[in-house]
């Protein structure tokens, strides 16, 4: 605890230094937000899409409803309204009129019907699964009918989603799968200027935007500075205007400056611990339940979290809900009850394991270096592996992980998003678990089409409960989403879905 007080003293000091040698980098028209990671592509539909890729693609595109900034309910965005037959499979949309994309042309039904489809049929889609329940979608420059398969309970939860939206075919058929996924048109407040690779995104302000006097500020850059703390230290120095994530340890210097402004944001981010079930140890679940009285969560949220976090127990976020089962207990550490339970599963010497996580993250690293020292006490020999993000997704998702420590945001006002993240083979390897269990998935997607919410609900919570017993992927704390921006900015809001309202975004 000295080492860590010491480095925050210094942290401190050269936070204020850098404070006092601040002073905007860009003027008032533009707005620089500092993010960890830079996106694979701009294109919401292609391969590998996760939050690097959502919060610039939610600046360019839109969908026929979004939802409100408290996220309560569901309101219209290029849709002026819609109904619902009295089946449940057909939704009738009427659009906004006069709609274009940002290079001028007409947003037309062609588009509408062009676009769902290929949210539903790309095949290297991770978030294709938000589309299956669509059989049909016809339309016409006034209107969008879209038929399902069959009644599906978070459909219009499902179209807030960031994949589907409207982008325009006919740009599609002239640049090219290639050029479409690094360059996006879209209607939404801002278009792309210029991506430099590792660098920035500069986007500027889309001149036919429907909605008068939006976006609020004509330019908006995203600066990827993945080191938590040369983020906070561009943000002092006035190279950033905005720094997203910050670790909680650093909070101390955001309230300590005079000239910046601290805002915490309630959301649905919990920290997991995935475990890969193909590989020993991991492949008893006698083993990875041990976890359970191995790992004090309660420690790690409050080194980590502090007062803006807590230990969770249940996969889906408590910030959902009715949806969230409160009845799973978060377990206090017993590392003596770990050891006995691996004991009787054949391992009375202990196990030997290697968490791979992303290297820069205060939080990842804090938490691997706490969950080390406690599930030594439990007889877990653990080794901690620290790899840029690009090779740790490589590693993950080619299951040659033993265990990793990751995310999840939920994207709509459904738990469907998680769980089927969680339990579905085909989407994700059960969340790069490799876990199987085809009974479960088949719950979950009984759950989807229940339409009676109170038995959806309790099919949810025997989800979440049938995950714990798995106990391939372990949910570990909950946190706000911790924003710091330069007191000149104002507007600024991200809801706890994890999105961000730039076209609000002024700066004094």
């Amino acid at each position: 605890m000295k080492k860590r007080s010491a480095l925050l003293s210094v942290i401190l000091t050269l936070a204020l230094c850098l404070s006092a040698i601040g002073a905007c980098a860009a003027g008032a028209d533009t707005i620089v937000i500092g993010r960890l990671n830079d996106p694979l592509y701009l294109d919401p539909n292609a391969p590998d899409v996760g939050g690097a890729e959502v919060i610039p693609t939610s600046q360019v595109y839109e969908g026929l409803v979004t939802i409100n900034e408290d996220c309560t309910d569901i309101i219209p965005c290029l849709a002026t309204d819609w109904s619902v037959s009295e089946d449940g499979t057909v939704y009738t949309f009427n659009l906004l009129p006069g709609v274009k994309f940002s290079d001028g042309t007409p947003v037309t039904g062609a588009d509408w019907e062009w676009s769902f489809y290929r949210a539903r049929d790309t095949e290297t889609s991770a978030y294709a699964f938000v589309a299956e329940a669509i059989d049909k979608v016809e339309a016409t420059d006034a209107q969008v009918v879209i038929t399902l398969k069959q009644p599906w309970a978070p459909f219009l939860a499902q179209l807030c989603n960031f994949n589907m939206v409207v982008g325009s075919k006919a740009y599609y058929e002239k640049v090219g799968e290639e050029f479409y996924n690094m360059n996006p048109l879209g209607t939404g407040p801002y278009m792309l200027k210029e991506w430099v690779r590792g660098d920035r995104l500069d986007f500027v302000a889309n001149p036919y935007y429907h909605e008068e006097g939006y976006p609020k500020t004509a330019n908006l850059q995203i600066k990827i500075v993945s080191d938590d703390n040369t983020r906070l230290m561009q943000l002092q120095s006035g190279q950033i205007d905005i720094a997203d994530d910050i670790a909680m340890s650093l909070l101390p210097v955001v309230e300590n400056d005079p000239n910046l402004n601290l805002t915490m944001f309630a959301s649905t981010q919990i920290r997991y611990l995935i475990l890969n079930t193909t590989k020993a140890p991991f492949d008893d679940v006698k083993v990875r339940q041990a976890l359970y009285y191995a790992l004090n969560k309660q420690e790690m949220s409050d080194v980590i979290a502090g007062e803006f976090g807590a230990p969770v127990a249940a996969l889906v976020s408590e910030t959902q809900g009715k949806w969230w089962n409160s009845d799973i207990p978060v377990i206090g550490y017993q590392p003596e009850v770990a050891k006995q339970m691996l004991a009787d599963a054949g391992y009375p010497n202990g196990v030997d394991f290697t968490v791979s996580i992303r290297s820069g993250s205060a939080v990842y690293e804090q938490a691997a270096i706490l969950m080390q020292a406690q599930v030594a006490e439990a007889g877990f020999n653990m080794q901690i592996e620290l790899l840029e993000s690009a090779a740790l997704s490589d590693k993950y998702k080619s299951l040659n992980h033993q265990a990793t420590i990751l995310q999840w945001v939920d994207d709509y006002i459904d738990p469907s998003g998680v769980t089927g993240w969680t339990v579905d083979y085909d989407q994700c390897q059960a969340w790069y678990t490799g876990l199987n269990d085809v009974e479960l998935d088949e719950l979950n997607t009984a759950a989807n089409a229940e339409m009676d919410e109170a038995k959806r609900v309790s099919m949810y919570w025997e989800i979440q409960q049938r995950i714990n017993d798995n106990a391939n992927v372990i949910p570990l704390f909950r946190n706000g989403f911790a924003f710091a921006a330069a007191k000149n900015i104002e507007n600024l809001y991200v809801s706890p879905f994890n999105v961000y309202f730039c076209k609000y975004l002024t700066k004094g």
